[in-house]
Parts: structure tokens; sequence; C-alpha cells
């Protein structure tokens, strides 16, 4: 086998994500305790953002430079077998992202990405999860904001849960995650948004998706659900909860199937969490409007041009943004609720949970546990991402009051 040259090798590196995760992780590089490359289709670009970093530190110089296209497919075997782990920021995942999976699944290498589209997902799964485990390579998905603060915050609850109540394997386990989130999108989020919302009526994995809110799987005799869609003003969080079918409820429930400690009968519920009645009326408004426009080429074109890709928030935009995850959990009488905080949670907050799901990868290989294929960030990383996210300022917290 060839040597692998760098430890993580960040492909679409000059796009808004990638350079803060490049940011992020060339900060990192100090204790000289991994090494990096950035990679991409354009050379110019690649050495103009090489440059900017070694302006910033001369410490940089040490950064790789490979050159790499979706388009070409030996390019891309050539750039998965140089390294350990490849973070992949070039999406739409659903019409660039199968070569850099592909790629790592026959090389062996572990793959990151960061995308929100369970289409994408569910292929990717049904063509490569046999091939990356017969390569002993982890392909994790949804590796920022989709899906980690929800995926590892279920995790960090069921297992205080499971402090509390003891044995649960014979429980029933009940879930729910309410998400609080504030800043704008970048151009990047925004084509990917409304290229998936294009597909719904196409797609028949994603119809499936909208099915299983109410459906459930067994697993090894276990019962793994969600909870059915729901509307209403909750009390105790003072604030109105609408059930939100992104894909962080299916990662949640693909750990459950891979966790016995989540329960014998495992029922997660996703939700949007909103104070003000008004504004919860314009964001139903506003999305399901989004999602009507989107089916249609013309206005399609439209709302694309509303947000074009490269564009992202200012520096100040990014500092003032900030997420909440609550999750409540209970088994019997026994109950716990988390949290889980942070900043900016598009951009600042997901580079850095990329960035950490990597070094985790690399720096803490001997420690996760050896199970391979397509998987969730709590099944690869689990309790070594907790803590090395909750040291970089993303915090879980058991909170006292349910």
């Amino acid at each position: 086998m060839t040597p692998r040259v760098y430890d993580i090798v960040i492909f679409g590196a000059t796009g808004f994500t990638g350079q803060l995760t490049v940011q992020y992780l060339s900060q990192k590089l100090v204790d000289g305790t991994f090494s990096l490359a950035i990679a991409g289709r354009n050379f110019n670009k690649l050495h103009t953002l090489k440059n900017e970093l070694v302006a910033i530190d001369r410490g940089n110089e040490v950064i790789g430079v490979e050159v790499a296209d979706v388009a070409d497919e030996a390019s891309m075997m050539a750039l998965a077998a140089k390294t350990r782990v490849l973070i992949t920021t070039v999406g739409p995942y659903t019409e660039f992202g199968e070569a850099a999976i592909k790629a790592c699944a026959e090389k062996g290498t572990d793959y990151l990405d960061l995308t929100g589209e369970l289409e994408f997902v569910e292929r990717m799964y049904a063509k490569y999860d046999m091939v990356a485990r017969s390569t002993k390579c982890r392909l994790i998905h949804c590796c920022g904001f989709d899906s980690i603060p929800h995926d590892l915050g279920v995790l960090f609850a069921v297992q205080q849960l499971s402090e509390e109540a003891g044995e649960l394997v014979r429980s029933d386990v009940f879930v729910d995650g309410y998400v609080k989130v504030g800043g704008r999108i970048s151009g990047g989020t925004w084509h990917t948004m409304i290229n998936a919302f294009s597909r719904l009526a196409k797609n028949l994995d994603v119809v499936k998706f909208w099915r299983s809110l109410t459906q459930g799987k067994d697993v090894d005799g276990r019962r793994i659900r969600a909870a059915k869609p729901q509307l209403k003003y909750d009390y105790t969080l003072r604030s109105w909860v609408v059930s939100l079918p992104t894909i962080d409820g299916q990662v949640v429930r693909r750990s459950a199937e891979l966790f016995e400690q989540y329960g014998r009968r495992f029922t997660y519920g996703h939700y949007l969490q909103i104070r003000r009645l008004p504004k919860l009326l314009m964001t139903l408004g506003g999305f399901s409007s989004v999602i009507a426009l989107s089916q249609f080429k013309w206005t399609r074109n439209k709302l694309l041009e509303l947000l074009p890709q490269g564009e992202g928030p200012t520096d100040g935009d990014r500092e003032r943004a900030w997420f909440k995850v609550t999750i409540r959990a209970r088994s019997g009488r026994h109950k716990v609720v988390a949290s889980v905080r942070g900043g900016d949670p598009g951009y600042t907050e997901t580079a850095k949970m990329l960035s950490e799901s990597a070094l985790a990868l690399v720096l803490d290989n001997a420690h996760l546990e050896p199970v391979y294929g397509v998987l969730t960030p709590a099944a690869a990383m689990g309790n070594r991402l907790i803590e090395r996210l909750d040291q970089a300022g993303i915090k879980f917290t058991l909170l006292e009051d349910y």
C-alpha cells in the first residue's frame, strides 16, 4: 500500500466553509501532531489561499497543496490514497459528492462531509457501506450543524439517563430535541437547500423519509421510531415547537439502531423552537413558499439568484449568531434534560465540528470503536468527539429542570 502523505486533506478548501475549516486546523498545526493539505480543482486559488495562511503564520509553509476534480475520477482516487482522512466541503453533495466518497471507500480512507441531503446519504449507504467495511474505513456524513449537536446531544443525554436509571436495554426510551438558532446562511447552503427542495416530488428516497416520521424500524428485536409530527405550545420551554423534518432526526435514529443503550424501544422527536407565534407563522409560511417556488425552473432560478454561491455571512454576522439544542430524555420515572450550546451554527461552529471530527479520527483513533462503513458521528467518534467539542467551546451540559 502506498504510504499516506497527509493525515488530513480538506477538499473544497477555497470555498467559504472550506476556508474556515482550513483556518481552524492550521491553528492546530503548532504542535506537529498531524499533517495537513488543502485540495481543490483550481491551482491558483489554492496557492493564493496558502500564501494567505503563510502570511499569518510562517509555520503554515508545511501545508500541502493538491489539485483534484470531481469530474476526474483518477485525481480523486489519487487524492484519497494520499491521506488518512479526507474532508469534503464541495456541495451540493447530490451533484458533486459521490466521487470523493467512492474514492475513500475504495482506498480505505476515512471520510467526512457536511451534507444535510438525505437523498445523498441514503444512496451512498446503499452503494458504499459494504465497500467501506471491506477496506476498514469510516464514511461519516453530517459532521456540521447537520447533525452533530443533535446526534451527540442525544448520545450525551441517553448516557446520563442510563447512569440514573440503570439498565435501559429492556426499557422504553423517549427523547425529544428542540433547536433554536440565530444567524444567516451562505450562498452554498442556500443553493443546496433549493436544489434539495426541487427534488422532493421526484425522489422516492426523500418521500420514504417523510413517511418514516410515523413509521418504526425493528432492529434485532428493538423498535426504533420517530415521534408523530406536532405543532404545539410548550409551557416548560415557553415556546412554540413544530416538528422539523430535517436529516437530523434520521441521523439520531440511525445511531439508536447501533447502540443498545438507547433502549428496547426508542422514540425520537425533532423540533424547531420559536418563542413568538407571529415569527412561527412567518417561518412556516416562508418555508412553504420556498418549497413551492423550488418546483418550477424559472422561479427556482430566481431563488438561486438571491444568494449566489461563494457568498457567506460577514464576520460580524457570525459573531452575533448562536444556537441551542435542548434534549429531553425519559425512561419510566427517570428523566434528564441536557443542552448543547454554541456560536454561529452554520459556519464558525460547523468548521469547528468538522475539524474536531477529523482530529478525533487522526489523534484519537486508538480509542475509537473499531467499526467501519457508513456511520453517524455518534457511532464513529462518540464520547471522544463530545470531549473535544466541549473543550473547544461547544458546551454539553446536564440541566436540572425538566
